[in-house]
Parts: C-alpha cells; sequence; structure tokens
C-alpha cells in the first residue's frame, strides 16, 4: 500500500477517529484504525464495538491496499508536521512508513496489523434517516446534555432522552433526579415517528466535534442504535440501556408565581456568591419579596449577601438552591431576561426565558 494525502486532512480525520477507538489497551485491534487506500480515494474506519466511524476524503493512490494501525500514536506524530505538507504513506513489512513527500525532513515507522483481523462495522443499507439543521439540533443538545447523571449506578439517566411528540415536535430531556432540562421544537423539516430512545453524551458530542454547525445532519434509530450521516462522515452508538422516567410527571402543569428580572444581574449575583462559600456546600438562598431578590450564602468564614431587582407579586419566601446547578441552568437561556416559576419553597421551580421559548429547566430546592 503507498498514497500520498495531505498532512492537516490526515490529522483532521485521525483526531475524530480517535474518539472511537479503544483508550485502554493498545494492543487490542480497536485500538487501531483501518486504512483502505484505493481509486484516488482513503477511507478511515474505527470502532470500540459499541461505537463506529467511517470516513473518505481524497489522497493519491499509488499502490491500493488495506492495513491498520494504532491512531492515537500517529495522530500524536502528526500534530508536530506542518498541515500543508504532502505525506507520503506506505506499509511494507508489518510496518506503516509516514513521510513528507517533498523533502524527506522526517520518517517515521509504526506497527501496523493486517486488515483482516479488524472487526466488521455496522453498515447497514435499511435505515430510514431524517434530516435536521445542524445549528438548531446542536442548540438542543447544548440546553439538555449538561444536566444528565453521572451515576452509574442509575445508567439509564447518562444519556439524554429523545422522542417526537404528539404535535411532531423533537423533544430532548436530560436529568440526574435534581433537575431537569427539556426542549420541545419544531422544525421545518418533518420528524417522523421513531422508537423514543436514550442517546449516549458521547455520541452527541462527536456530532458536535465533526459538525460544523451549519447545514444538515441526518439520523436514523434501529435496533438500539442512534446512526448520523454528517459532512460525509458516518457514525453510530449503542443507545443507552434502561427506562426512562416519565419526564412530564416532573414538570408542573401550573405555578402559582413568577419572579422576573435580568439574566446577567442574577449569574452575577450567584457567581460572587458563590465565590465566597465552599465548594462542598453550593447552598444559595433565595429570600422572594417584593423589593427584589436576597441572595445570601454563608460557611464558616463569613456570609454575604447581594440583592437582585425583580418583579415579583407573591408573599415572602426563602428558596435554597445549589449553586451550580442553578448557574448551569440560567446560563443556557438567551435572552436578556429570565422567569422562575414557584409553587412553594418544597416544590419544583421552573426556569424559562422570558419572554416564554422552547425549553425549560427544573430544579428542586434544597432543604432549608
Amino acid at each position: 500500500m503507498k498514497f500520498l494525502a495531505k498532512c492537516e486532512d490526515m490529522r483532521r480525520e485521525l483526531s475524530y477517529a480517535l474518539n472511537f477507538t479503544t483508550k485502554r489497551n493498545a494492543l487490542s485491534i480497536t485500538s487501531n484504525i483501518l486504512l483502505d487506500n484505493n481509486n484516488n480515494c482513503l477511507t478511515i474506519k474505527a470502532t470500540d464495538q459499541k461505537n463506529g466511524f467511517i470516513s473518505s476524503f481524497p489522497c493519491e493512490t499509488i499502490v491500493p491496499g488495506r492495513t491498520t494501525v494504532i491512531c492515537e500514536k500517529l495522530l500524536d506524530v502528526l500534530k508536530f508536521i506542518n498541515g500543508e505538507v504532502d505525506l507520503e504513506i506506505s506499509e511494507e513489512n508489518e510496518k506503516l512508513s509516514v513521510k513528507n513527500s517533498q523533502d524527506n525532513s522526517f520518517l517515521m515507522n509504526i506497527r501496523t496489523i493486517s486488515a483482516d483481523k479488524f472487526p466488521s462495522l455496522d453498515e447497514r443499507g435499511d435505515l430510514e434517516f431524517f434530516n435536521i439543521r445542524q445549528s438548531s439540533f446542536f442548540d438542543m443538545i447544548d440546553k439538555t446534555a449538561f444536566a444528565v447523571g453521572k451515576e452509574e449506578t442509575r445508567h439509564f439517566l447518562t444519556g439524554v432522552f429523545m422522542e417526537r411528540n404528539e404535535d411532531g415536535k423533537l423533544v430532548m430531556v436530560a436529568t440526574d433526579g435534581k433537575r431537569l432540562a427539556c426542549v420541545k421544537r419544531a422544525f421545518e423539516q418533518e420528524i417522523p415517528s421513531f422508537s423514543p430512545s436514550i442517546l449516549p453524551v458521547s455520541f452527541l458530542n462527536n456530532l458536535k466535534s465533526i459538525g460544523s454547525g451549519d447545514g444538515i445532519l441526518s439520523i436514523a434509530i434501529k435496533d438500539q442504535c442512534v446512526y448520523a450521516n454528517i459532512e460525509g462522515h458516518y457514525i453510530y452508538s449503542l443507545l443507552v440501556s434502561g427506562n426512562y422516567p416519565v419526564y412530564q410527571k416532573v414538570i408542573p402543569s401550573s405555578f402559582e408565581y413568577t419572579v422576573t428580572c435580568d439574566k446577567d444581574a442574577l449569574v452575577n449575583a450567584i457567581s460572587l456568591i458563590s465565590a465566597m462559600i465552599e465548594l462542598k456546600n453550593r447552598k444559595v438562598l433565595f429570600n422572594l419579596n417584593i423589593d427584589g431578590i436576597m441572595i445570601s450564602g454563608e460557611d464558616e468564614n463569613g456570609d454575604i449577601k447581594n440583592i437582585v431587582p425583580c418583579s415579583y407579586e407573591g408573599e415572602e419566601m426563602l428558596l435554597s438552591f445549589n449553586s451550580q446547578f442553578l448557574l448551569e441552568s440560567i446560563k443556557k437561556i438567551d435572552s436578556k431576561n429570565i422567569a422562575m416559576l414557584i409553587n412553594s419553597n418544597k416544590s419544583a421551580v421552573g426556569i424559562i426565558s422570558e419572554p416564554e421559548s422552547d425549553y425549560i429547566y427544573i430544579i428542586m430546592p434544597m432543604q432549608n
């Protein structure tokens, strides 16, 4: 096998492929990527048996062939090579040689394993893809994925739930049991029915890594797998197993009180309080009254208070929140103003943009 390719092209595709390889065992074939050089096209394949990746880009084929090589080692070297360099890559005697095709200024040899030992990827042709705008889909990911659970004992909460609701909208939900993020969005493209599924966060992050944010991506879900075509790349992943909670029951059907305030003023106030209190505490107190929100916090070193002007018509109320959870939710809101929707200091609180948009955050107050 022998071909010429731009270092920049190789480096870019290897950086994507690396996320689909096995990291813990360098001796495993799934730590390698498959290089298939034929008809002036280089195809790269990677899999860790749960996820798969395929991409193709132009090269100059001199001698067609296939082999596998450790992705991480090859990428580590190419990171230090000028992207404009044309690489001459060849394989002989179970070694992949990589050098500058113009002046032979560098040469590396890296062990290869026969392509025959590389596992087959899931390349089924019976998938029904639906198209969706990258920018909007990525925005839905940003507004939900941060709220997934981290505990492996509740594995079903470690992914983002996705479904098509009865109104034809695409719904994405994430929760760790203490907070919930939900987006329901209508698209110009029709969203067909598909099985409600829990998508791994790693799959969603890989989509964002590969995509430019412009144009369209295609998604299909079938037989406990999610598939995507994005900018010439084909990727797939096993879905997260388990039964997702009925998220509709977590979102109150109505709220008695509404507190409206400037988003940046609230973020700055909570950040100020958080700088004072210890990380292990993270508790901030909200004292609501018609004059504003008195936000405070304390630990053994002292206490701190700050007032944020707001619009509120209701009885004085004291609530306490995890400052990190609160900040992460509020920062995802795009509008200048936000609204906090409240029933009591012990029930779920909603956080939305003002004016209202297509997403809502639910957070449970901490015990006072």
